[in-house]
């Protein structure tokens, strides 16, 4: 027991000890260290970034390490300033853009940093540091030439997009809108100029006027607007669909999609709009008792291509993109049948007469009582036959057909024969009833 406590206090000793020499030899090396890492540099001429890493945390590769920190923290220093007169200031939200828009710039501007200069490093048994300075006149004039630089690639394709639209190619043209919007992105925060025909205008507020008015200019048009589907046009009929301008001028390569639910699946096809009206056969379309629609409506996605990191800053582009879905009511007429019976005289062709009658019903089917109001003849024609009649116990038997006409070409369009019923009773009279319970 003694000696163990001999043991630990010697430990304790030492550690004190070492405690005491590391102490003593970061305090040398502090004292030793440059201005800079004692006290970081304030200066009005300069943006100054300094990077610290743990040596042993980086191991490989902590003076790279140490340099990108400082220049993160070189570029949190610029600051972005959102001019009154800014595209960005006229946004909705402006303070969630801002916050959003300041984030992004800072970001790229670590990206794309240059013109900086490494002021010195310092480097210790644990840790590395390092100091880097950017001149505020020098980075200046890097930003107002790349300024100027994504101002005339801008124009350029601003200058194109006009011609697009000029010449109807719409498609086109909205994305080159965007492209030249984008490509002063870096921007939005500060106007930006171009001159055209002897004249200074802004760029930026030119590309976004004439962006947003092609977009709330496009105009989808279907016709008809209640779509019939019935027997007579054998339960398929087409839809006009054509995409239009503020001048009714046809505009083509949109892609629109036609939604309805084909037999029991849902069923997509997709058009792209002509300067002809494009005609598309609806078909197959699976029935229902309650409202039918066909959905048509423009993919404003492949129209209007916006990144998802840019779908907040552009937001104003979507609500000027206002082209709504039109929904096509389907008036869907199920074929009027008239049943045709005249030759079933049997007490007890009621069962099978009601069975029928009860099965069209349910499928919403519609019996007329004059034959002239039918699209289809329904002949029902039952055949009886007696089984057994010699014995006590006597056997009916009987089966049916149905023809289905169509009334105005008289042709047959359907057969159907159904499987043979049997009925079993002390009499032919109850064995002929229970044949036809069992029928129907």
């Amino acid at each position: 027991m003694y000696k163990n406590l001999i043991v630990v206090f010697f430990i304790i000793v030492l550690s004190a000890c070492s405690s005491s020499r590391s102490a003593k030899r970061v305090a040398a090396e502090m004292e030793a260290a440059p201005a800079w890492v004692k006290s970081r540099p304030i200066t009005n001429i300069y943006y100054v970034g300094i990077g610290k890493v743990n040596k042993k945390s980086n191991p490989n590769n902590y003076q790279e390490a140490a340099k990108r920190i400082a220049l993160n923290d070189l570029a949190s220093e610029i600051s972005v300033n959102i001019q009154s007169n800014s595209l960005m200031s006229s946004f909705e939200d402006n303070a969630g853009f801002k916050s959003e828009f300041t984030r992004y710039i800072q970001m790229e501007m670590s990206k794309d940093l240059e013109g900086y200069q490494m002021q010195g490093s310092f480097e210790t048994e644990d840790q590395y540091m390092v100091y880097y300075r950017l001149s505020k006149v020098k980075w200046a004039e890097i930003q107002a030439k790349r300024k100027a630089a994504a101002a005339d690639r801008a124009k350029n394709l601003f200058l194109q997009a006009q011609k697009e639209k000029e010449a109807l190619n719409y498609t086109s043209a909205i994305k080159t809108y965007l492209n030249s919007l984008l490509e002063i992105k870096k921007y939005w925060n500060e106007a930006v100029y171009y001159s055209i025909d002897n004249q200074k205008r802004r760029l930026d507020m030119d590309i976004r006027s004439d962006l947003i008015s092609t977009l709330s200019e496009i105009q989808l048009i279907v016709e008809p607007s209640v779509l019939d589907i019935n027997y007579n046009n054998h339960f398929k009929n087409t839809l006009g669909v054509k995409v239009v301008n503020a001048k009714g001028q046809l505009l083509s390569n949109f892609p629109i999609s036609v939604n309805y639910r084909k037999t029991s699946i849902p069923f997509q096809t997709i058009i792209y709009s002509s300067t002809e009206v494009r005609n598309v056969m609806i078909e197959n379309i699976k029935y229902k008792p309650n409202a039918m629609f066909v959905l048509v409506e423009i993919q404003k996605g492949k129209v209007l291509p916006i990144k998802s990191d840019d779908k907040h800053l552009l937001k104003f582009l979507r609500d000027a993109f206002q082209v709504n879905p039109i929904q096509v009511e389907v008036n869907y007429e199920l074929p009027k049948i008239y049943i045709e019976d005249k030759m079933n005289k049997s007490p007890y062709y009621h069962y099978l007469k009601d069975a029928i009658q009860h099965s069209f019903g349910k499928q919403h089917f519609s019996l007329v009582s004059s034959k002239k109001a039918a699209d289809l003849i329904f002949v029902v024609k039952v055949h009886e036959s007696n089984a057994n009649t010699t014995s006590q116990v006597k056997t009916k038997r009987l089966s049916y057909s149905i023809e289905v006409r169509n009334r105005k070409k008289g042709n047959i369009v359907y057969t159907y024969s159904s499987e043979s019923y049997k009925g079993v009773a002390y009499s032919l009279d109850e064995a002929n009833e229970k044949a036809y319970i069992k029928a129907s």
